[in-house]
Formats: C-alpha cells, structure tokens, sequence
C-alpha cells in the first residue's frame, strides 16, 4: 500500500503500477493513432502526466510515462536471495597435452578409429598431461553408458570429474569421492607401459598383410584386424603402413586396407605426439624390458 504522491487517498501502487503498465503497453501495441492514451491509473498522477497536461506528442507522453512505471517498480524491488557461488575447479598443475594430441582425443571421441582410446588415455596419463578442459565433458558423457571406458577417462581427468558432475547435474555425471580443497598432484612421469604386445609384432603384422594377399580382409574382418594394429608394438607401424600402401587393388579388401592404413597413421601421430612430451623427444619401445628409447620413422 502506498500514498498518492499529491497527498491524496492511500492507493496499492502494486495494483495500480500494473494497471498503469498494463494500459501504456495496450496502446503501444495499437499505436497511439488508433487507441488514444488513457488517463494515468490512480496513484501515478504526479509520477506521469495527467489528463490535463498531456504533451501535444502522445507517443513523447506514452514513453515518459512507461519510464516512470519502470523507474518506480525497479525501485520497490527487493533484491533477491543470494546465489550459491559453485567453488572453483580443484588445482591441476598437470601441463595440457599439445594441441596435436587434443586434436587426435576429439577425432577418437566422434568414431574415428576410437579403439586407440584406451592408449590415448595410458600415453596421457604416463606423460603427466591433462586432458584439454573443454572435452572433459564430452568423455564424462559418454562413460555414462561405458563404465569401462569411464574408469579410463577418471583416471585422467581426476578431481574435476567429480567437480563438474555437482556444478552441472543436469548432464548426469556420478560424482566420485574427492577429498576436498586439496589440489590434484601430478603424477610422476613414467615410460608408457600398454597391455603386452603379442610376442612377435612382426608375425602380427606379416598376418596382416597375408590377409590382403588371400582376399580375406573383408569388411566383416575389420573388427579383428583393427585389434591386432592397436595391439602391435608401434615401432612396426611404418612397415605396416608401407605394405598396406604395396598391397593390390582389389574391391574386396579395399575398404578395410583404407581402414587399417588411415588406423596405423592415426596411431603413429598419437605415439609421435606424446614422444613430444619426453625429455629427449624420443618414444618409448613398449617390448624392451631396458626401457630402450627408438625414434619413429616419419
């Protein structure tokens, strides 16, 4: 409730500041050459222009008059509750992978030859990376149907993770326990250790090319020979990748040579990429027990 400005009778401005509201924006819609401006409603006689005193220009008059609404109401407002404030993201002092690797990361998470996923991660986390922040959330979405796959990623990711399961619940993410306000460590850098290559690369890779010799690389085949490229030992990707080149035409195994080439490429660009991250630039060979380092063929 309020009084009249001019000192008149007690008036609810709430009601009449809608009414008021209400009737200058009817007119505005219509245009005051179709609907005259009415008479200010009881209580804004003083804050707008009454009958008497109207401006010879009434759109001059409705715009002064829908200030002075606004300018009221805006005044009554009391302020709202305070906004719960999420606390910042836990420390991570893990560097950032390079670009070349987030760029690898996202082309794995849209399909392209996502069975390497698994060594992305290992390679990332034994470099003492992080993974780039703006496609956490993407791998924490798709872990929700994978727990496999989503063990893996936490184990990259670390503390934010749970962090950004509390400040965006709408995405689904389960939280994981954290202790809390303390920063992330990072982890010691250690020589990439993968599942165990079988015990000849070599054979594997002389298999897979007898495959293309024998049209058996079908389609229906690729499954099990993209496992067998991830599995090999890296350091014979260039002589896969030389004899897939070799390998004849043939409208039966083409499609999968294509797969398998584009396949071992993407992977020698992943193993090159985190060799970046090593003191002297050199790859780790995952089969010799001495740690010895090898550089990739280009």
């Amino acid at each position: 409730m309020g009084q009249q400005p001019g000192g008149g009778a007690v008036t609810d401005i709430g009601a009449s500041a809608a009414a008021e509201w209400a009737a200058l924006v009817g007119t505005a819609v219509l245009g005051t050459d179709r609907r005259p401006l009415p008479p200010p409603a009881a209580g804004w006689e003083s804050l707008g222009r009454d009958a008497t005193s109207r401006l010879p220009d009434a759109a001059v008059e409705l715009l002064d008059r829908a200030a002075a609404v606004a300018t009221a109401r805006r005044a009554g407002i009391r302020p709202g509750p305070a906004l719960t404030l999420m606390p910042p993201a836990p420390v991570d002092p893990r560097p950032v992978c390079s670009d070349t690797a987030s760029l690898l990361l996202g082309r794995l998470l849209v399909g392209e030859h996502d069975v390497l996923l698994p060594e992305w991660f290992a390679r990332c986390r034994s470099a003492g990376l992080q993974i780039p922040p703006h496609l956490v959330p993407a791998l924490l979405l798709r872990g929700r149907r994978n727990p496999t796959f989503d063990a893996a990623a936490r184990s990259v990711i670390g503390q934010r993770a749970a962090w950004l399961a509390e400040a965006m619940p709408e995405l689904g993410i389960k939280g994981i326990p954290t202790a809390p306000a303390r920063a992330l460590a990072a982890p010691a850098v250690q020589p990439f250790v993968p599942p165990a290559p079988p015990p000849d690369s070599g054979a594997v890779v002389s298999a897979i090319v007898s495959t293309f010799h024998d049209q058996a690389a079908t389609w229906a085949a690729a499954p099990q020979l993209r496992t067998a490229v991830a599995g090999i030992d890296p350091v014979w990707l260039p002589a896969l990748i030389l004899e897939l080149n070799r390998a004849s035409f043939s409208a039966v195994t083409e499609r999968a040579r294509v797969d398998l080439l584009g396949l071992a490429r993407t992977r020698m660009q992943m193993v090159e990429a985190f060799a970046e991250a090593a003191p002297d630039g050199a790859a780790i060979r995952p089969d010799d027990p001495a740690g010895t380092r090898v550089r990739l063929a280009p």
